[in-house]
């Protein structure tokens, strides 16, 4: 095959299905999984409060409910259900379990600083955004209300919403966490882009803005920007 060849064909000559048969995997989703959203949505909610809470241990809870939302995204919607129609898919999906377990791995044995209090109520709305708006849009693009994507189903809801909580995590350890979701964001991105399917480009546009925003709330950054906090602690002798 020669190059100007290859230069005729587009992302959506690489696809084997349309943006019905994709959109349809989430009412089977839906359908197959009911009513077990009646627990994941609460466990989704509670996040937040667990994640704002000055004691280590609900913080750690917190994580191991976002790992488990990664997990169950990735084993259940990737590789039972994407992958069917689209084998890479079945790597992401597998891809998405490890990345759960790490997390799971980081809860477990390090130390995961609280949010400060002032940026607390930034942190839970934007978390709510994430689990609780985001899940339209693919109601949007279908028209669908079966189509719902529910946090800890669905990978991109999923990832938009715990990138707020990644960027929590230890910054020795932030970058061994981060090439998971960067790949997954630029095969979602392209994939809605070669499917014509503009409402969902909003799932990960919305990953990357809400990462860069709890860069700013993570106590990380809080630290470095308040000029008294290298002088708060007494030197031990």
């Amino acid at each position: 095959m020669t190059e100007v060849d290859w230069l005729s064909y587009s992302l959506q000559d690489f696809l084997m299905f349309g943006p019905q048969v994709f959109l349809r995997l989430f009412i089977r989703l839906n359908q197959d999984v009911w009513p077990w959203q009646l627990l994941i949505v609460p466990l989704a909610l509670v996040v937040p409060w667990l994640m704002c809470r000055p004691a280590p241990a609900s913080r750690r809870l917190a994580v191991w409910l976002v790992a488990a939302a990664w997990i169950a995204s990735g084993a259940v919607f990737l590789v039972r259900y994407f992958g069917e129609i689209n084998w890479p898919a079945v790597w992401f999906g597998w891809a998405f379990v490890a990345q759960g377990l790490l997390m799971a791995a980081v809860a477990t044995f390090c130390h995961l600083k609280a949010i400060p209090k002032g940026r607390t109520g930034v942190f839970t709305g934007l978390w709510l955004t994430g689990v609780g708006v985001l899940p339209w849009v693919t109601v949007l693009q279908s028209g669908e209300l079966r189509a719902l994507a529910v946090f800890g189903l669905t990978p991109d809801v999923t990832l938009a919403a715990s990138s707020l909580v990644l960027a929590m995590m230890p910054r020795v350890l932030l970058w061994s966490l981060l090439p998971i979701p960067l790949l997954w964001v630029l095969f979602s991105a392209a994939t809605y882009w070669a499917l014509q399917m503009v409402w969902l480009l909003l799932l990960p546009a919305a990953t990357l803005i809400f990462f860069a925003l709890s860069c700013c709330l993570s106590p990380s950054s809080a630290q470095s920007r308040d000029p008294q906090s290298v002088h708060r602690d007494p030197v031990r002798r």
